[in-house]
């Protein structure tokens, strides 16, 4: 996983490409064992037309609430980075939604990802909700109110 891309595609051929960086940076924080906390943060990339393409995240700190099965990102860094990255990149690099973990193999989203999902994320632009997972990614684009997994198509 180290030096490839994960892509993720919808039926009307809309990718979202996790770039090695990121992915690297998920692997620390899977929770592989029983005291592991949940981690999370922002996803940090670019649009291209009506494919994103994510290329860094921010990630757990001071001011986040962790436990076993839940993740609060309530830290000041994580605006910090969208901020540094966005100006940094001439507008370029920009906030594209949320990540974080779950204690099982192949995640699914709780009642609480989707209603935080539901209630706190912008409705202007598609955004990506992620959930890493101890053996794989669950990926969703959140368009307005609905949100939609999409199928991972390339590693």
């Amino acid at each position: 996983m180290s030096n490839v891309e994960m892509v993720f595609g919808d039926e009307h051929e809309n990718l979202v490409v996790i770039m090695p960086s990121a992915l690297r940076r998920f692997c620390i924080y899977k929770q592989l064992k029983k005291e592991s906390s949940e981690a999370g943060g922002v996803l940090i990339g670019e649009r291209r037309g009506q494919h994103i393409v994510i290329w860094d995240i921010s990630e757990p700190g001071i001011g986040d609430k962790r436990s076993r099965y839940s993740f609060d990102r309530l830290g000041k860094h994580h605006q910090k980075k969208i901020n540094d990255a966005y100006s940094q990149s001439s507008g370029k690099m920009q906030y594209l939604g949320e990540w974080h973990t779950h204690p099982e193999d192949h995640p699914k989203p709780s009642i609480i990802d989707k209603n935080t999902w539901h209630n706190h994320l912008p409705v202007i632009l598609p955004m990506i909700v992620i959930i890493v997972g101890r053996e794989s990614i669950w990926l969703a684009k959140k368009i307005k109110g609905d949100t939609s997994t999409m199928k991972l198509i390339e590693t």
